[in-house]
């Protein structure tokens, strides 16, 4: 990867950089510097939090190369982004969900990736092949897939934190039953991702904090299957907590994390039911 640059483009105030690895904070300098050496990059974000994707595409700007591709969490596997008209056309072509994602939250990362003539293809699941998964299990994953998840399985601690995580994110309301196939559900989307950035290597993953974790994201999934490639996973957070205790937090979740000022939101639990 080779940088078109090391002058932000746009000043971002509350924010900081933390080597998770050592617990100091970095400059962007030193950041950008590391991720032009990896081979693979994986930027999480917050997906409401419209600060996680301009920093996010400022980063692209300074690491892009001729080679590299954005392999995108919001557009399904195999589909590339065509450049022949306005934006949200061009990435609706694509199969993205506007509504779904709250455009236009994502717009400065997806102008900055098209700013920089860099590929953009999909990497999550098919649409339709969730539910197909939810209903019919591990039986309807592809041979290529199946044979990746066996490589890839979780530990056990991983696998509780998964759940745990799932849980979480569904306002501790998940029935027992969808938990199974919700976490294959998620590895499975982990291994699709993981897949579409070892096809376009070097190549940086754009896709929620959830996926780019290392003890069972999609680093997890390249570590296992992909060892010898360079990785540095970068987690995009807010700093809405003491700093040493999020940093303690998410020690071994991610290489570096990127603090940066709360977004306003309800609470997402308020009205949350299961449908």
């Amino acid at each position: 990867m080779s940088p078109l640059g090391l002058t932000l483009l746009i000043p971002i105030t509350h924010a900081q950089i933390i080597d998770l690895h050592s617990g100091q904070e970095i400059s962007e300098r030193m950041l950008v510097d590391r991720l032009r050496a990896q081979d693979i990059v994986l930027l999480g974000e917050l997906h409401d939090n419209a600060q996680h994707h301009a920093l996010r595409a400022q980063l692209i700007q300074h690491i892009a190369g001729d080679q590299l591709t954005v392999i995108a969490e919001h557009l399904p596997s195999g589909a590339r982004v065509k450049r022949e008209g306005p934006l949200l056309a061009d990435l609706e072509a694509a199969g993205f969900d506007a509504k779904g994602w709250q455009w236009p939250l994502h717009s400065p990362l997806f102008d900055a990736v098209s700013g920089a003539k860099l590929p953009l293809i999909g990497g999550n699941l098919p649409k339709g092949f969730s539910k197909q998964l939810f209903w019919q299990g591990e039986s309807a994953l592809p041979t290529a897939m199946a044979r990746a998840y066996k490589t890839a399985s979780l530990s056990a601690d991983a696998s509780r934190q998964l759940d745990q995580d799932l849980i979480n994110g569904h306002c501790g309301k998940l029935p027992e039953k969808y938990l199974q196939p919700m976490r294959l559900v998620q590895r499975a989307t982990d291994l699709s991702m993981a897949q579409a950035l070892l096809d376009h290597v070097p190549s940086v993953l754009v896709a929620g904090n959830g996926h780019v974790r290392k003890d069972y994201g999609v680093p997890q999934v390249l570590g296992a299957i992909a060892p010898a490639l360079k990785i540095t996973a970068v987690g995009f957070y807010e700093a809405d907590s003491p700093r040493e205790e999020l940093v303690k937090s998410l020690a071994g979740r991610y290489d570096i994390v990127w603090l940066s000022k709360p977004a306003e939101r309800a609470d997402p639990c308020e009205n949350f039911k299961i449908k």
